[in-house]
């Protein structure tokens, strides 16, 4: 039975240890592992200067970044909406995601693919483009 056991938690461990969210980058400019996982609150957004001030959080175990607070918001978006889905980690000590740029229609919400650059354990970049097709410059700094 305790050999069952055993190997369950191993299985368990395995899988939640294999989920690319759980997968941490190494900061380059540190060399110290960073987590995506936590609160960002976005300083710059490059050319929409739209949603300083508000905020994304990313738990564990799930590959998405969530609107936990709202602010300057002209592309329809809402507490509550997925911002970042399908969070990955890259070859180059980064993260892929789709970013949610407008939600006006909600039957089909504007997801645009981008990278995160880790600047510090306490600043990301996020390069894509916008809903016009242009390019997009968000800076995100982290909620202590």
């Amino acid at each position: 039975m305790k050999t069952i056991k055993l190997l369950s938690a191993l299985a368990l461990l395995t899988a939640f240890t294999s989920c690319d969210i759980l997968k941490q980058a190494t900061n380059t400019t540190t060399g110290t592992v960073f987590s995506i996982n936590g609160k960002w609150r976005l300083v710059s957004n490059i050319p929409a200067n739209s949603l300083q001030n508000t905020v994304v959080t990313v738990s564990p175990f799930i590959s998405q970044g969530k609107i936990t607070t709202l602010a300057n918001s002209a592309e329809c978006l809402r507490e509550g909406d997925v911002k970042w889905k399908a969070i990955t980690s890259d070859n180059s000590n980064g993260y892929t995601i789709d970013d949610l740029q407008n939600s006006c229609n909600s039957s089909s919400l504007k997801y645009m693919p981008a990278n995160i650059t880790v600047i510090n354990n306490d600043e990301i970049r996020i390069t894509g483009k916008n809903s016009m097709g242009l390019n997009n410059v968000q800076v995100w700094d982290r909620v202590k």
